[in-house]
C-alpha cells in the first residue's frame, strides 16, 4: 500500500484499553511521521481519551460516549453522523471491532485502513492483513503494521517506547496533593497497583503486596501509594486495610491524568500486567511488572527502566481472564522474596 495522496484529515479510532492505548502512542507518532501536514482527531472511549492529551500529533478529540448519548444502534448513527461533518480523508482503525469499521463507513470517511478481522473487511478500502509473523511480537507491533501497510517508513528491529505528554501545572498540582496529604516534596514514595481490570488471573495475592510494601518501608523509610482505578478499589482497600506501614490508597479517587502527574512522582512502581503498568513504564518510571497468565513478550511494560517477573508453568501463559483449573499457580509461585528483590534491585536505580 502507498499513502495517500491528499490526506488532510485523519480520523484514528484508538483502543479502549488503558493499557493498549499506551502501547499505541508509537504508531500514532509513525502516523504523523507517514503524513505530517494532516491533522489527526482520535476517536476514543472517556477511559483512555487523557491518554492523548497534550500530545503534539493530536490535533484534536472526540469522546466515544458508549453510556451516553452515543449508545446503542441510535447512538452510533448519531456518532457517524457528527463524523461525517468533519469530512475526514482518512479513518485508521487501531480498534478491532467490527463498530470502528462501520461507524466509519456510515461517516462516509472515504479510506478506512485497519485489521482484516471481525467481518469487517468489505467496509474497509485498505484492509490489513493480520499474519502469523504480527500476532507472534509484542503488540506495540500490532499497531505500527497499519502504519507500514499504508506505507510508512516502521522499524520491527526494536520496540519504540511510548511517550505520554504532562505539563507543569499538572505536576505541580500532583506535588502539591502529595504535601497536602503529609509527603513532603522529595520524599520517597513508590507506587502499588495491585488490581488488574482484565480478571483474577492477571492479580498477584494481596498477601504477597502486603509483605512486599512492609518490607521495603521498614528497609527505606519510603511510604506506598496505592493506585489503581475504580474496578480496584476494593482489592486496594483489602491491601490497605492490612498494612502498618504508612501509606496513602487512592485507587478510584483520581482522574487518569492525575494518577498519570502522581506516577511521574513516584521512585519506583510495583504492578500486575495493567494499565497502570503501561503508564508507569512509559512516564519512565522504574517499574516492577508481574506476570502470570500473559505473556510479557506480547503485552509486556515498555520502559527504559523495567524488570518482569514471571515464572512459566505448563498452562502458561493461557490467556484466560479465570483460572480454567482453579489454581492460579502461575502467580502463587511468584514469591513475595522474588517481587521484594526486584524492587530493591530496582529503587537503587532510582535513587
Amino acid at each position: 500500500m502507498q499513502g495517500l495522496k491528499k490526506t488532510d484529515k485523519i480520523l484514528l479510532r484508538v483502543p479502549n484499553w488503558l493499557g493498549d492505548a499506551v502501547i499505541s502512542l508509537p504508531a500514532l507518532s509513525a502516523l504523523k511521521g507517514l503524513y505530517p501536514q494532516a491533522r489527526i482527531t482520535v476517536l476514543a472511549k472517556p477511559g483512555v481519551s487523557p491518554i492523548y492529551e497534550n500530545n503534539p500529533d493530536v490535533s484534536s478529540i472526540i469522546v466515544y460516549e458508549g453510556g451516553g448519548r452515543h449508545e446503542g444502534l441510535g447512538g452510533m448513527l448519531r456518532l457517524a453522523m457528527e463524523l461525517k461533518k468533519e469530512k475526514f480523508d482518512l479513518a485508521v482503525l487501531f480498534q478491532n471491532a467490527f463498530e470502528a469499521a462501520f461507524i466509519s463507513f456510515l461517516a462516509r470517511i472515504p479510506e478506512r485502513a485497519g485489521y482484516a478481522r471481525d467481518l469487517r473487511t468489505a467496509l474497509l478500502t485498505r484492509p490489513v492483513r493480520l499474519t502469523e509473523g504480527i500476532k507472534g511480537r509484542h503488540q506495540v507491533f500490532y499497531y505500527l503494521n497499519i502504519i507500514k501497510e499504508l506505507g510508512g517508513s516502521v522499524s520491527f528491529t526494536e520496540a519504540p517506547l511510548p511517550v505520554i505528554y504532562m505539563n507543569g501545572d499538572e505536576i505541580k498540582k500532583a506535588e502539591r496533593f502529595m504535601e497536602g496529604n503529609g509527603f513532603g516534596r522529595g520524599g520517597f514514595f513508590f507506587g502499588v497497583s495491585p488490581g488488574a481490570s482484565y480478571g483474577p488471573a492477571k492479580r498477584w495475592g494481596i498477601e504477597g503486596f502486603r509483605e512486599v510494601i512492609e518490607r521495603i518501608t521498614g528497609d527505606i523509610g519510603a511510604s506506598a501509594v496505592i493506585f489503581g482505578g475504580k474496578d480496584d478499589a476494593g482489592v486496594a482497600e483489602k491491601l490497605s486495610g492490612r498494612l502498618t506501614a504508612r501509606h496513602l490508597n487512592l485507587a478510584g479517587k483520581t482522574t487518569l491524568r492525575e494518577f498519570i502527574a502522581l506516577a511521574t512522582l513516584m521512585r519506583f512502581f510495583i504492578c500486575n500486567d495493567s494499565g497502570p503498568m503501561h503508564v508507569a513504564a512509559a512516564l519512565g518510571v522504574p517499574t516492577v511488572a508481574i506476570f502470570g497468565s500473559t505473556d510479557p513478550l506480547l503485552t509486556g511494560p515498555l520502559g527504559k527502566r523495567v524488570s518482569v517477573l514471571r515464572k512459566k508453568i505448563e498452562c502458561s501463559p493461557c490467556f484466560k481472564r479465570q483460572c480454567p483449573f482453579g489454581h492460579y499457580r502461575c502467580m502463587s509461585v511468584i514469591s513475595a522474596e522474588d517481587v521484594y528483590a526486584a524492587s530493591k534491585a530496582i529503587s537503587k536505580e532510582a535513587v
